[in-house]
């Protein structure tokens, strides 16, 4: 056989390995353990109390906006797109939700610049007429 030839069917045997395998590594990676169920079943209880409008990520790489409306020892409900959707705890990779604080430092941002280039427009004026004055 051929050196480069022989060297060929390596890569391709060893490309082939790797993507017969891939899939069944993937797959391993999206059981939750105990402790991350816990956590989301912690954060569906805090967004029921505050009425939260909630981004849920799916291991199945879905993101969903909403609110959640029920829950229950399993699964939970949560209302996306105008229908109300059942969620398994299981099935759940994360919950977010905007924060208030970063809201706020956007506006204070957004005042303080208007506030500058209100004050920067004001000081050009009086010297552009400072100016043609004398």
């Amino acid at each position: 056989m051929q050196k480069g030839l022989r060297f060929r069917l390596i890569y391709l045997l060893i490309f082939l390995l790797i993507f017969a395998l891939t899939p069944l590594l993937s797959w391993a990676s999206h059981d939750p353990n105990a402790a991350h169920i816990k956590s989301i079943k912690q954060k569906v209880a805090d967004c029921m109390d505050q009425q939260r409008r909630v981004v849920v990520e799916t291991y199945r790489n879905r993101q969903m906006l909403g609110f959640i409306s029920e829950a229950g020892a399993d699964d939970f409900v949560l209302s996306y797109a105008g229908k109300p959707t059942t969620l398994t705890y299981r099935e759940v990779k994360k919950i977010k939700w905007p924060s208030p604080a970063k809201r706020e430092v956007k506006r204070g941002i957004v005042a303080i610049v208007g506030a500058a280039a209100i004050a920067g427009a004001i000081f050009g004026l009086l010297v552009l007429f400072g100016g043609l004055r004398g």
